[in-house]
């Protein structure tokens, strides 16, 4: 499999993920991400697999728009590396807000198929 190739699966499978938040269809999103899931929000909150879907369960997290703005892909044998800028429309334990972000998003190959296994953001500053 080329390198675009991977690119393209891995552009699907994050839309298929951010459709799945949007859509809080908390299985399907539970299938796109690791066990060993290292989720940094850009408030500096760090969660595992577990508590990032808990989270989004008890309706503390509720998405209501996912735009990337800009993202590029480097692939690395069995893992892609994804550097973006998203903006987030969110609302945080009743508290709407749209976060600016800039973000590392990690893909491993799984036996499974490939999956998020790590997202990392900050802030841009406005």
């Amino acid at each position: 499999m080329s390198d675009n190739d991977v690119i393209q699966e891995i552009e699907s499978l994050d839309a298929k993920r951010c459709q799945a938040t949007l859509a809080r269809d908390f299985k399907t999103l539970a299938t796109l991400i690791g066990e060993d899931l290292l989720y940094v929000h850009s408030s500096a909150v760090q969660e595992d697999k577990k508590q990032y879907l808990e989270k989004l369960e008890s309706g503390h997290y509720i998405y209501h728009g996912l735009q990337v703005l800009q993202r590029a892909f480097r692939v690395i044998g069995d893992v892609v590396l994804v550097n973006g800028d998203l903006r987030i429309d969110v609302e945080v334990s009743g508290t709407k807000k749209v976060i600016m972000s800039r973000y590392l998003q990690v893909w491993a190959k799984r036996a499974s198929g490939w999956q998020m296994v790590s997202w990392s953001s900050v802030p841009i500053p406005q």
